[in-house]
C-alpha cells in the first residue's frame, strides 16, 4: 500500500511543476517503475484518480514505463534482463543464483505534460 504515499509525492510534483511553469492543467505524467522496486503498476492509476480529484491534474494520463530487472552475476560476471517477476532468478550464463541487483528496482518521473 505505499503506492498510495507514492503516488501523493507525484501529484505534489506535477502541481508543483505545473506552478512553477505557469501550467493550468496536468494531462499526462510518464513514470519509470522498476521491476523490483515492489511498486504495483496496477494501483498506481487508482490512487492516483482518488487523489488527483479536484486538483488540476484530474483526469490526467499516467504512462507507465517499465524498467526490466538487470542481475550481474558473481560467479561469472555474465548479465542477465528479466521483464518479468518470477519465483527465482538465475544467471543465464552459467546457472548460479549468485546475482546482484543493478538495475530495476527504482522509481522515477520521467516527464510531467501541461497546457
Amino acid at each position: 500500500m505505499h503506492e498510495l504515499g507514492i503516488m501523493t509525492d507525484v501529484l505534489d510534483t506535477a502541481l508543483r511543476v505545473a506552478e512553477e511553469h505557469g501550467g493550468k492543467k496536468v494531462t499526462k505524467i510518464t513514470l519509470k517503475v522498476g521491476l523490483m522496486s515492489g511498486i504495483v503498476a496496477d494501483y498506481v492509476q487508482s490512487f492516483f484518480d482518488v487523489i488527483a480529484k479536484d486538483t488540476i491534474a484530474s483526469g490526467a494520463e499516467l504512462v507507465i514505463e517499465s524498467d526490466p530487472a538487470v542481475f550481474v552475476c558473481r560467479k561469472c560476471g555474465g548479465q542477465t534482463v528479466y521483464k518479468k517477476l518470477g519465483p527465482e532468478y538465475i544467471c543465464e550464463h552459467c546457472g548460479s543464483q549468485a546475482l546482484r541487483l543493478t538495475s530495476g528496482y527504482g522509481f522515477q518521473i520521467v516527464s510531467v505534460g501541461i497546457l
